[in-house]
């Protein structure tokens, strides 16, 4: 779903999926913006065309134009919390608009038709896989922090939580907060261990998407910016990486992601994923509404012997 974290704004599932969908600008996106994140209701004006709306979760998908002091031109999806404006919209339609920052994300206003489009809203994604409980994880092999190949395999015998990122997602209640509940869980279990499986504590993996950008010297230094969190040195316990575009579109197949670069733009959905010591799924969760002591309960349910979940 778009989810705004504690701010209210939900939408369901676009063709099977419920994606937050973030877009990276394959240039310099949003440089300044975590500080201006900070500031609450900031207007920028937004012009740009429909891709699509959708009317029932007050959603529009707009190709905009940069938009001076905020960000590039991009594809982005935007709440519109007035759902009543968007009745008269269509795709294709050109618009003018305010977006609305706020500390927990950001919405549309005054939206204003100059020109009426033909009706070719650009097709849905496609209904993604949705990983079950019990399905078995392919063996996927990725590059980490240290250049190193790691393999999933190679977490056996541990409870594995992956989920997926990119190291300049602009949106701190999105990439940003999923990596500080990453880092929370890190802290939580850093001396414990799952009861019931005293050899196995939690590991953790951070995907990214970007792997033009975050080579094996970028995601150290993002792992860095949540050492007061974490300590020195999480990578005894959580990993980063990433791996070729053909992997990560057999991870993102597999584990239920909308994952496309088009025009040096990354659109991805949110995927956070419990892994059994046996390799299987044990829980997925299609969105960032979960929190650390979620996370950590279902390893402790994922570690006992022949444990099943039936949804998220």
């Amino acid at each position: 779903m778009l989810a705004i974290r504690n701010a209210g704004i939900h939408a369901e599932r676009w063709s099977g999926i419920r994606p937050v969908i973030f877009l990276l600008a394959f240039s310099s996106l949003l440089a300044g913006c975590s500080a201006r994140s900070q500031a609450r209701n900031q207007r920028y004006h937004l012009v740009g065309k429909i891709v699509s709306v959708d009317t029932a979760q007050g959603i529009l998908l707009v190709d905009h134009q940069a938009i001076p002091g905020f960000m590039d031109a991009m594809t982005m999806p935007y709440p519109v919390p007035d759902t009543a404006a968007l009745a008269p919209l269509g795709a294709g339609d050109e618009i003018t608009a305010d977006v609305v920052v706020t500390a927990t994300g950001g919405h549309l206003e005054n939206i204003v038709v100059t020109k009426k489009g033909a009706a070719d809203a650009t097709p849905a994604p496609a209904r993604m896989h949705e990983p079950q409980p019990g399905d078995r994880v392919p063996d996927f092999t990725l590059t980490n922090q240290d250049g190193k190949k790691i393999r999933l395999s190679s977490f056996r015998g541990h409870v594995l939580l992956v989920t997926f990122i990119y190291t300049r997602c602009p949106f701190p209640n999105y990439c940003p907060l999923v990596s500080r509940d990453f880092a929370q869980i890190y802290a939580a279990t850093r001396s414990a261990m799952i009861p019931n499986a005293p050899s196995s504590g939690i590991r953790l993996l951070s995907v990214s998407l970007d792997p033009r950008h975050d080579t094996p010297a970028v995601l150290r230094t993002y792992a860095a910016t949540f050492r007061q969190i974490t300590g020195e040195n999480p990578f005894d316990r959580w990993e980063f990486a990433t791996a070729p575009p053909e992997e990560l579109k057999k991870m993102a197949d597999f584990f239920g992601l909308y994952f496309n670069r088009e025009n040096g733009v990354i659109v991805h959905s949110m995927s956070t994923s419990v892994i059994s010591p046996q390799g299987e799924i044990y829980k997925w969760y299609s969105d960032n509404d979960w929190s650390p002591a979620d996370l950590i309960a279902d390893a402790a349910k994922a570690s006992a012997p022949q444990v099943r979940t039936t949804g998220n």
